[in-house]
């Protein structure tokens, strides 16, 4: 699928122009998949299976930044500290200029949890483990996120974390979070 036809599915303009930009001018054939047949963009909770270098995390990057663009909160859960880090440095060079606010929260970045404190975000990137720290603290927020992005959901696998991004996950579907699992196995 041509990268301008999301402008059938409601992506505003300049979003589109964004990712042509930076992803080029064709959707990957997953990408097209999860477009066209499982609505990306629609409301029910999605899992994305498929091998590395198919396209996954930009799936889950199109579906948080259209929530975030549209005045809904979103969040993009990564595994480790270099991976949140890894994608915050990206979403702020693309997506900043779009007027996005978008915060990183880590055990080693803290400088922006009172942003998400107070519900000043649209993007957050965040480790599984300070999220849930951070949506105990403020429960609040979790009827203000639209959207979560689990990335390398085979996470719920490993024996010393699996059981806590388990009951993340559960506490995000109960106060309802649209979920997009994204997992390479």
């Amino acid at each position: 699928m041509e990268m301008i036809r999301l402008l059938g599915y409601g992506i505003p303009e300049r979003l589109v122009n964004c990712w042509r930009t930076y992803q080029g001018e064709r959707l990957l054939p997953l990408q097209d998949r999860v477009v066209t047949e499982y609505d990306l963009f629609g409301a029910e909770n999605l899992l994305v299976q498929a091998p590395t270098s198919t396209g996954k995390t930009f799936i889950g990057e199109m579906a948080a930044v259209d929530r975030a663009v549209r005045r809904g909160k979103a969040v993009y859960l990564a595994p480790l500290r270099a991976l949140a880090a890894e994608k915050y440095a990206l979403f702020q060079e693309r997506y900043a200029a779009l007027g996005l606010k978008v915060i990183l929260s880590t055990r080693e970045h803290r400088e922006q949890d009172d942003d998400f404190e107070r519900g000043d975000f649209a993007l957050a990137v965040v480790v599984y483990e300070k999220f849930a720290q951070l949506a105990a603290a403020r429960p609040e927020r979790l009827q203000e996120i639209r959207l979560v992005v689990a990335d390398e959901l085979e996470l719920l696998a490993d024996p010393e974390r699996g059981a806590t991004v388990e009951l993340l996950l559960t506490r995000l579907h109960r106060a309802g979070c649209r979920i997009i699992g994204l997992s390479a196995v």
